[in-house]
């Protein structure tokens, strides 16, 4: 599709419209910003792969592509044009220079954001002595003159440092030179100065956001990724991951934007599990099974253990009287779990606390083994999460957990797609998430392991009934408040025939990640 030229006070702004296919999985549409060197024509088929999921816009920044340019190009000047461009509310994905646009925007307007999306894109684009995963300041300078000296030259020569590394180098080098881009040179100019001085920091940003790179970039460096807690890196790909692997890269946007829609109400699965307690312990026979084979292998003898999680109280009995000398704590956020739990065990002296894993009234330092079974997936923000148990165990201190995985449910999770476009199921982190996510604050020796188990069940019906005894029903603060009635849970029943077993049965699949690490 051609940029439609958009009239703003006599000045044009660049823009092109790919409605979504179907049904969007996000009311606010998601916006593509280019870097330098080329204009919107850069992404390739990429609009029109997201444009199968959601309502995708791309954008010409000022003196590219379709889009006039502007008198200033400081940093102020480029995000107060940008507020004039953009929709009132979105989701952006920046790719290099723009993406670090993105990013300084999301910081200062917060509330125009839904999420961030960065593609090949550095903290600072120039190395210093603070900061050395970049570009080497000479390469810079080199650049620099070079495109004073021969601006055609220098974009030719860009375009190989951005297909340099990927395994689609030629490929990617002739549909790079097919590009028709229109650029005015004075803005090409102010905005190669920009990329030399822009800096920026993830921390910055209080909205959900996902960090993409090519693990060849001959430009951002992958190790850029370092320190981002929800990275995506494109196997075999250099600076332009999207037109060498769209569909791998478009799949990870799809994610990401489905996952906008999904957010843990807390307040909820805390009520949730208190209802359930009378009948957790029967309902929870794989989770008690997985709990009991951690429990088995945890090396040592630790002196004070935090039950994370503990429920009912099921693990932490068997805490206490696997190690007689330790003081057990078991935490939950249930209340009434814990009512539960201190009415099972009346005479144990184990310890009750009522705590958010994410935010913990233990003292620092103070526990020699935290036990989790099936219970940190209700946390959303991992890299908080891992920060607060590393805090609160001492030096040589062990975490030893388990939680499902993304393949979780996975046949419940298709089957309620023929039904409607809601979060029925909850989402769960994947093997490598937790394993950044505890490295970034710290951990060593973390050694994490994912089983898949497939449970049996007679209908769907009785799945159902299962996970809500167990609490682990959907909790999703964005699900909708309307009552699922007769006719969707007819359409999810036959939608889940699909994969019936030859016993008659159905199945239900769980991917376990389980593992331990060492602060």
């Amino acid at each position: 599709m051609n940029a439609i030229a958009q009239t703003v006070p006599e000045k044009r702004i660049g823009i092109s419209h790919f409605p979504c296919q179907g049904q969007a999985l996000n009311s606010e549409p998601l916006v593509l910003v280019h870097g330098w060197g080329a204009d919107s024509q850069i992404w390739g088929q990429l609009p029109q792969l997201l444009s199968q999921w959601n309502n995708v816009i791309t954008l010409d920044l000022p003196g590219f592509g379709c889009s006039s340019p502007i008198a200033s190009y400081d940093l102020d000047s480029l995000l107060d044009w940008l507020q004039t461009a953009l929709p009132k509310r979105s989701i952006l994905m920046g790719l290099s220079l723009g993406g670090m646009l993105c990013e300084h925007f999301v910081a200062r307007f917060t509330e125009r954001s839904a999420g961030l999306i960065t593609l090949s894109s550095n903290r600072q684009f120039v190395a210093c002595e603070n900061y050395t995963t970049a570009m080497p300041a000479a390469d810079f300078k080199a650049f620099v003159r070079s495109w004073n000296a021969d601006p055609t030259s220098c974009l030719n020569r860009f375009m190989g440092l951005q297909a340099q590394g990927d395994h689609h180098k030629r490929q990617l080098l002739r549909q790079l030179r097919s590009l028709d881009s229109a650029i005015d040179s004075q803005a090409a100019d102010q905005l190669l100065r920009l990329l030399g001085e822009l800096k920026s920091s993830p921390d910055r940003v209080n909205v959900p956001r996902l960090s993409m790179f090519g693990e060849h970039d001959a430009l951002v460096p992958v190790v850029a990724a370092q320190g981002r807690s929800n990275v995506s890196i494109v196997s075999g790909a250099g600076h332009l991951p999207h037109l060498s692997a769209p569909a791998q890269l478009a799949e990870g946007v799809r994610g990401f934007i489905d996952g906008l829609r999904y957010r843990l109400d807390k307040p909820s699965v805390a009520d949730s599990f208190g209802r359930a307690a009378p009948k957790y312990d029967s309902a929870a026979q794989l989770q008690h099974r997985i709990g009991e084979q951690m429990l088995s292998g945890i090396q040592g003898y630790p002196k004070a253990i935090t039950d994370l999680g503990c429920g009912t109280g099921y693990h932490s009995i068997q805490l206490q009287q696997r190690f007689a000398e330790a003081s057990v704590t078991g935490v939950d956020i249930s209340p009434g779990m814990l009512a539960y739990a201190r009415a099972k065990y009346p005479q144990s002296g184990l310890r009750w606390l009522c705590n958010d894993a994410e935010n913990l009234s233990l003292a620092s330092a103070s526990q020699t083994l935290i036990f989790s079974n099936f219970a940190l997936q209700w946390c959303e923000r991992l890299d908080m999460l891992a920060a607060e148990l590393f805090r609160v165990l001492a030096d040589n201190g062990q975490l030893v957990f388990a939680v499902p995985g993304p393949r979780t449910l996975i046949e419940l999770r298709q089957a309620w797609t023929a039904v409607d476009n809601r979060v029925h199921v909850n989402r769960f982190a994947s093997l490598g998430q937790w394993q950044r996510a505890l490295e970034k604050v710290g951990f060593r020796s973390v050694e994490l392991d994912s089983t898949v188990v497939t449970e049996q069940h007679q209908s769907v019906r009785e799945l159902l009934i299962e996970l809500k005894n167990v609490g682990a029903h959907n909790n999703n603060a964005g699900k909708s408040s309307t009552m699922t009635g007769k006719q969707q849970l007819k359409a999810l029943y036959n939608a889940y025939q699909q994969y019936l077993l030859p016993n008659g049965n159905l199945p239900a699949t769980w991917e376990i990640i389980s593992g331990s690490a060492v602060k």
